[in-house]
């Protein structure tokens, strides 16, 4: 994990020093800060390669914070750490963009294992991407520019709106499996992930809806299917 530089934002000071020694003695570099506005400002100033956010925070909640960090970098992992275990939040979360869950008290190494999880994953996907294009109807897909063009409409996707229509376009006209997806978008099958997909599969109905000739189909216990009509 050398040359690997966090941005941890938490508002209890304390437990939040902790983390970050702990983290530095892994061979991390970690910037820590302990409010969501100045937690902003400091990722507006450097290239950082994970972000660690606390959801309950003065000025600025996560929540917020990871929105506003995503306009700025879509694909920078973020996990959430939380002092509640509601469903709701998990799923908000998930449904923002985030890569993993927290719920306080957690355990040092099990943080440390989880971010070296995710960078791992990135890693192997920086070094397997290509150029991937599809046609279907009359639309169009740039997986790697995440551009999706309906009736000549050009559609800037999220990193994982496009991971998810990507595997559509992939399992066109057989069906792709709801384990399948949540694997390939957060790297495990966690039912509480279902409800955060079903949210993505709405929004790329949505895209879709202009061109007659595409069609999105739920398929009970078994996952979705992108058909393209004749």
């Amino acid at each position: 994990m050398d040359n690997i530089h966090l941005l941890l934002i938490d508002d209890e000071v304390q437990y939040s020093e902790l983390t970050k020694e702990y983290l530095e003695m892994r061979g991390c570099k970690v910037t820590l800060k302990h409010d969501g506005v100045a937690g902003l400002e400091t990722f507006k100033l450097k290239p950082f390669d994970l972000c660690v956010l606390d959801v309950k925070m003065p000025k600025k909640d996560g929540f917020t914070l990871a929105g506003e960090i995503k306009e700025i970098n879509d694909a920078i992992p973020i996990i959430f750490l939380t002092g509640q275990s509601l469903k709701e939040d998990k799923i908000k979360g998930l449904t923002i963009g985030a890569d993993d869950y927290l719920t306080k008290p957690f355990s040092m190494e099990e943080l440390y294992l989880r971010i070296r999880a995710i960078l791992k994953r990135v890693k192997v996907q920086e070094k397997t991407k290509v150029i991937d294009r599809f046609n279907m109807g009359q639309s169009s897909f740039n997986a790697e520019l995440r551009e999706l063009t309906v009736l000549d409409k050009v559609i800037k996707l999220t990193s994982i709106e496009s991971k998810l229509l990507k595997m559509l376009c992939e399992h066109e006209n057989t069906v792709l499996t709801r384990e399948t997806a949540m694997v390939g978008i957060w790297g495990d099958e966690e039912h509480y992930r279902g409800y955060s997909l079903n949210v993505y599969v709405s929004k790329i109905r949505k895209f879709l809806k202009e061109d007659p000739q595409l069609e999105i189909l739920n398929l009970h216990g078994e996952g979705y299917k992108l058909i393209t009509k004749a």
